[in-house]
C-alpha cells in the first residue's frame, strides 16, 4: 500500500474514532428521565425550599389541570398546598424515557415544575425565599418600625381611604390598616415598584427583639461573658447600675461577678419582648443593643 493510501486510511480511522467518541458522549449525556430532559433544555427547576412551592401553587391555582395534577384545592392556604405540589413534581420528574408516562409527565413538569411566570407580588416574594407577613404581631411590628417613614404612612393611608393614621398612632390601632395595605399590595402585578415596597414594608418580622438584632448581624453576649460585659460598660453607661440592680445592692464599684448576672437577667427580659413592645428605634431601647450584644 502506498504512503498516500496509508495516510488516507489513517485519516479515516481517526475520523471514525472521533465520531465514535462524539456519539458516545452524546449517549452518555442523552436525558434519561424528565428531570435531565428539562435541564438539557435550559429550564430552571423549582428549588427544594417550601416557599418556592407555595409560589408555584399561587401561580397556577386557578388552572384546573394543575389542581388535578397536584391534588390540591385552590381555596386552601399556600403553606399547606405547596408540599403537595412538590410531591407531584418529584413524582413526574423521575419518570424515565422508557416509561409509557414519560411524554405526559414531561409536559406536566415543563408546565408546573419549572420557574413560573409570576402573577402576583406574593408569589414572586415567596419564590425568592422571603416570608410574607401573616399575623397580628407582624403588622404591629411593621408599623412600629416604619411609623417615622412618611412615605410608609402615606401608602397606608391611601390603602385605607385616607384614614386617620400618623406616627403617634398606637400600633394596636394601626395594625389592621397596615394589614389592609400589605394584603392589597401582595396581589398586585409583580413589577419592581410593588416588589420593593412589599419587601421593605410587609415581610414577616422577627418574633422578638433578640432575633431582630441577630438578623442585623449582632452577636448576643455569650455564657461566661456577662461579667466582662458589665465591667466594660458600667462607667460609660451611667444609668446601667440603677436599671439592672433591682432590689440588690449594686454600684459602679461592683465587679463582674456581681453585675454580670444582673445584666444577663435584664437582657433576657428585654430581648424576649416583641418589637412593637420595645421599639428598637426609640433612644431608650437602644440600650438593649449596647448592653446585650458584642
Amino acid at each position: 500500500m502506498n504512503s498516500l493510501a496509508t495516510r488516507t486510511i489513517a485519516g479515516l480511522g481517526m475520523a471514525g474514532v472521533t465520531g465514535a467518541s462524539a456519539a458516545g458522549a452524546w449517549y452518555v449525556m442523552k436525558p434519561k428521565d424528565v428531570k435531565s430532559k428539562l435541564v438539557s433544555e435550559g429550564l430552571t427547576l423549582v428549588g427544594d425550599y417550601s416557599r418556592a412551592w407555595r409560589a408555584v401553587f399561587l401561580t397556577h391555582k386557578d388552572d384546573e389541570e394543575f389542581i388535578k395534577f397536584a391534588g390540591v384545592s385552590s381555596d386552601q392556604q399556600s403553606d399547606t398546598q405547596g408540599t403537595k405540589v412538590a410531591s407531584a413534581c418529584k413524582r413526574v420528574l423521575k419518570k424515565e424515557v422508557s416509561s409509557e408516562e414519560y411524554d405526559a409527565s414531561l409536559n406536566k413538569a415543563r408546565k408546573y415544575c419549572t420557574t413560573p411566570k409570576f402573577k402576583t407580588v406574593e408569589a414572586k416574594v415567596l419564590f425568592s425565599d422571603k416570608e410574607i407577613s401573616s399575623q397580628e404581631r407582624d403588622w404591629k411590628d411593621i408599623f412600629t418600625l416604619h411609623k417615622s417613614d412618611t412615605s410608609f404612612i402615606d401608602k397606608v393611608k391611601a390603602a385605607n381611604s385616607n384614614a386617620n393614621i400618623s406616627s403617634s398612632t398606637q400600633a394596636s390601632e394601626a395594625k389592621d390598616k397596615v394589614k389592609k395595605f400589605c394584603d392589597d399590595l401582595k396581589v398586585k402585578d409583580p413589577i419592581s415598584e410593588h416588589i420593593l415596597d412589599y419587601e421593605k414594608y410587609c415581610l414577616q418580622t422577627p418574633p422578638n427583639v433578640q432575633k431582630f438584632y441577630e438578623q442585623k448581624g449582632y452577636t448576643l453576649v455569650g455564657n461566661g461573658g456577662w461579667g466582662s460585659k458589665f465591667e466594660s460598660i458600667k462607667t460609660s453607661d451611667t444609668s446601667l447600675v440603677n436599671e439592672i440592680k433591682g432590689s440588690d445592692t449594686l454600684n459602679e464599684s461592683s465587679d463582674g461577678t456581681q453585675g454580670g448576672p444582673k445584666l444577663e437577667s435584664w437582657c433576657k427580659t428585654k430581648l424576649a419582648q416583641e418589637i412593637n413592645a420595645a421599639d428598637p428605634n426609640m433612644e431608650a431601647n437602644l440600650k438593649v443593643k449596647s448592653r446585650c450584644f458584642i
